[in-house]
């Protein structure tokens, strides 16, 4: 089922459908006269177990198109889980603040007293399902989460993930031009990768299979800086050199052959 909102470009409008694929039927309007969009869809995991009373369920809709700044939330929902899983959520957002080249995704995380619980660790396409059915969010539960204190971070998705430099070739990573963070993002679609290298932006393939990661048709604007030029290069040829990562929670390494890393990331916070 397909959702649609007018959108007006030099006086003339025109019809943009918008294709809900993650729980995702659309119910018309949210609110009459409101123009609000609704998602349905359930939170499931497979764990023999109960959640603690003061456990929240969060489910967020976000777009992860944008190179240069961490996932934007467009919209959010909150609720107390009811007995067991599933549990079914409705997430209400308003279309217009949908981007024509926008990447939406669908996040759902358990948390109680601020720890977290269970997260779905691949971020699910939120558009472009044609099934009338509401999506079937499968979360998984962070190792040691529910003992408090030492509690683990799961896994990071090495796609569709902001992730900033930390460090290059042993040394703590600094600052690019205009003091901003060197980071990439690859995309699961098109197996694509875009960040900023430490002066320009910089677009490329990659092939990843089984812990093997390598990088292809690596390039860059030719924007010329005062500073980050050879931090630049530095890490465009690590880059080149990749040809296997590993990722442990929230950090994501780079190798390029030997046992001494080349480079670490850190996936930036959920907002």
């Amino acid at each position: 089922m397909a959702s649609s909102f007018v959108r007006t470009t030099s006086g003339a409008a025109f019809l943009f459908a918008v294709a809900l694929a993650v729980a995702g039927v659309a119910r018309g309007e949210g609110q009459e006269g409101t123009g609000m969009k609704t998602i349905e869809g359930n939170v499931w995991y497979r764990e023999r177990m109960a959640l603690p009373p003061n456990a929240e369920i969060r489910v967020s809709l976000e777009d992860v198109a944008r190179m240069d700044v961490p996932s934007q939330v467009i919209a959010t929902t909150r609720f107390v889980p009811e007995g067991g899983p599933p549990w079914a959520f409705t997430l209400e957002y308003d279309p217009h603040t949908l981007q024509d080249k926008g990447r939406f995704v669908l996040r759902a995380r358990i948390e109680a007293d601020g720890r977290l619980l269970f997260i779905n660790a691949d971020s699910i396409p939120a558009f472009g399902r044609d099934v009338a059915e509401p999506l079937q969010v499968l979360v998984s539960r962070v190792p040691g989460g529910r003992g408090g204190e030492g509690a683990k971070v799961p896994n990071a998705s090495l796609t569709e993930t902001y992730w900033k430099l930390v460090e290059l070739d042993g040394q703590p990573a600094v600052p690019g031009a205009g003091g901003r963070e060197l980071h990439m993002v690859l995309t699961g679609e098109g197996s694509r990768v875009r960040g900023f290298s430490g002066c320009n932006r910089f677009t490329g393939g990659y092939q990843s299979n089984s812990g093997e990661l390598t990088f292809t048709q690596l390039a860059s604007t030719r924007m010329a800086c005062m500073e980050g030029m050879e931090l630049e290069q530095r890490f465009l040829d690590a880059l080149g050199r990749t040809n296997r990562f590993t990722i442990r929670g929230d950090q994501l390494t780079f190798y390029s052959g030997d046992v001494k890393p080349t480079m670490r990331f850190l996936a930036v916070a959920l907002q």
